[in-house]
């Protein structure tokens, strides 16, 4: 099976955690009742930033993969200036304690979209 590009990967990460209660902060990923579950575990039902990029690959891979790979490269680079403040670190990002689910879902679908323009 060959890799998602990109602009997939951060589209389906975005449809991923839209449906209220499928984002999270502070874990990668919960089960139903709450428990902090890795992201490939079938009893994952809600995911943070990376979970949700980790998920959306399409296949097994290191967690490090979700956190530099090329779909988090367009991520940091549509947040822009926002993420320096959090050492250009997306889980510092996502777990700020004003961070909005809407928030994270618009910058995962920008993402896309300038992926998408340069073809990825």
């Amino acid at each position: 099976m060959a890799a998602l590009l990109p602009s997939e990967v951060l589209a389906k990460a975005a449809d991923l955690i839209e449906p209220e209660g499928r984002w999270i902060q502070g874990a990668y990923a919960k089960d139903a009742v709450g428990e902090e579950v890795y992201p490939p575990s079938g009893d994952a039902v809600c995911f943070c930033t990376y979970g949700a990029l980790y998920m959306a690959s399409g296949r097994p891979r290191e967690m490090r993969d979700a956190e530099h790979g090329p779909a988090a490269y367009y991520l940091r680079r549509a947040i822009g200036r926002e993420l320096q403040r959090y050492g250009r670190r997306l889980d510092k990002w996502n777990d700020r304690r004003d961070r909005t689910q809407a928030e994270v879902v618009a910058a995962l679908r920008k993402a896309a979209d300038l992926a998408r323009s340069e073809g990825q």
